[in-house]
């Protein structure tokens, strides 16, 4: 208590003078090998709290199906821990982590799913933890099925890029003498209720290989042919029913981010056309489309052609101002090892480009900008500032869509030191939180091999 006394009054004094102020939370331990998903949530001036997910099969000392939230106090210190165990002891019941996302200043939600193949059930669980008492209070919101058997479907969870809706997208196990049944729901995150559902059934040609949600909380379905000759399928559904999206010809689709101008639905997606392809990534030409009339505009993106390595692309940021688009992404490269006499089939090997800002104009053209430092990234935005964490050495600024602000106001996040104890690790970049109250940014750092500990900044502008 002393303790946290001294550092509060230090923490007002800094702010008082405008001075820059770094403080530290105790390390507390967790365990790297299970704990998964690790983000910092539901976080004000007093408390946060470090949400992971334990999501194994297998033998530990750990509960192979567990949710943890650890509560610290307003200096980052470890205080309680709230536990909740998901795992339906029936044998023969499987049981996947979903997602999960925090819906107000009090409450964060996460998903689940129970697959019981002896009687065909699947079941998708939500579980709702609550600051104000520490409480998790869990419902089913999806009675579903599957085939059974070895044929257990797909299961798709989405969050729309606003934050407003879930999307649960379950594709029973493809049958050729069968039609395909996809079971549809949609949250509404606002309640933590059912917005609606539909069950659809698609023709069995193509195969689900991705899905997205709306910021007006309709589904987009990605479909790929089952056959030797490549084709896409985009299929739009809402409660009233489905209709398929027009694509050009030869287009392949890989990729669905949603976004929304002046109340429309529109899709950026990356993808190529097919034909003679020497040299170049399934990512070279990005497809605006317009929801609403099916027009499609093709824009080249030259850097992601030329990649042959590149998996795929991750756009964490899309902002809309005075209706242009502006997607913040960068490219996710795949290289495979050589095999060695000791390890015949070694891991894939993942790295990350350079941040992009894709401008997108009102008549669907789109332009990129670099932004020069390595795309994967923390953020948050302040007075209309995007702050980029790259590293561990600081925020860099970039108003929307351009590639550098001002170099003078880069915000140096160092390692920093006590007299008596170094404080040092690797920042888990997507834990970056701002708190407006105090005009705090926090962030987690990984210490060692199984610590965690909280870094702060005060005073970060001055």
């Amino acid at each position: 208590m002393k303790k946290t006394l001294i550092l509060s009054l230090a923490v007002i004094s800094s702010l008082a003078f405008g001075q820059k102020k770094f403080v530290y939370g105790d390390a507390f331990e967790f365990n790297s090998k299970y704990e998964k998903d690790i983000k910092l949530v539901l976080c004000d001036d007093y408390n946060q709290y470090v949400f992971s997910d334990i999501n194994e099969d297998g033998y530990s000392s750990y509960p192979h199906k567990k949710i943890l939230m650890r509560k610290l106090d307003q200096n980052g210190n470890l205080i309680d821990t709230y536990t909740k165990d998901y795992a339906n002891k029936t044998n023969g019941v499987l049981h996947n982590y979903l997602g999960s996302i925090e819906v107000s200043k009090d409450q964060f939600v996460i998903y689940t799913e129970e697959i019981e193949t002896k009687i065909n059930r699947k079941e998708i669980f939500q579980h709702v933890f609550n600051r104000k008492d520490g409480n998790f209070t869990t419902t089913s919101v999806g009675k579903l099925f599957t085939e059974g058997g070895m044929k257990q479907g797909t299961t798709f969870l989405r969050f729309s890029e606003n934050g407003k809706y879930v999307a649960i997208v379950n594709d029973r196990s493809v049958s050729k003498k069968t039609a395909n049944t996809i079971d549809n729901i949609v949250i509404d995150l606002s309640t933590l209720s059912k917005k609606w559902d539909k069950e659809i059934t698609l023709d069995t040609e193509y195969f689900e290989s991705d899905a997205a949600v709306t910021n007006s909380g309709r589904i987009l379905i990605l479909r790929k042919s089952t056959g030797w000759k490549e084709s896409s399928k985009l299929v739009y559904v809402s409660a009233q029913g489905e209709q398929d999206i027009a694509l050009k010809e030869k287009l392949i689709l890989k990729t669905l981010t949603p976004v929304s101008i002046n109340d429309q639905d529109y899709l950026v997606s990356f993808g190529y056309f097919t034909g003679v392809r020497i040299n170049q990534s399934n990512f070279g030409d990005m497809a605006f489309i317009n929801l609403q009339n099916g027009n499609i505009t093709m824009s080249e993106v030259s850097d992601f052609r030329s990649n042959t390595n590149m998996s795929g692309v991750d756009i964490p940021l899309v902002q809309v101002v005075d209706g242009k688009a502006f997607l913040y992404g960068f490219n996710v490269n795949k290289t495979l090892p050589p095999s060695t006499p000791s390890n015949r089939f070694p891991h894939p090997i993942y790295s990350y480009g350079p941040g992009k800002w894709f401008t997108v104009k009102s008549d669907g053209t789109a332009s990129t900008t670099s932004t020069e430092k390595r795309g994967d990234i923390g953020f948050f935005t302040k007075d209309k500032i995007n702050y980029f964490f790259t590293d561990s050495y600081g925020f860099t600024p970039y108003k929307v869509g351009s590639d550098f602000t001002d170099k003078s106001k880069f915000v140096e996040f160092q390692n920093r030191y006590t007299s008596t104890d170094a404080k040092y690790g690797q920042p888990i970049l997507t834990s970056v939180k701002y708190i407006p109250q105090s005009d705090r940014v926090i962030f987690l750092r990984k210490v060692g091999d199984n610590k965690l500990l909280t870094q702060s900044l005060y005073g970060w502008q001055n």
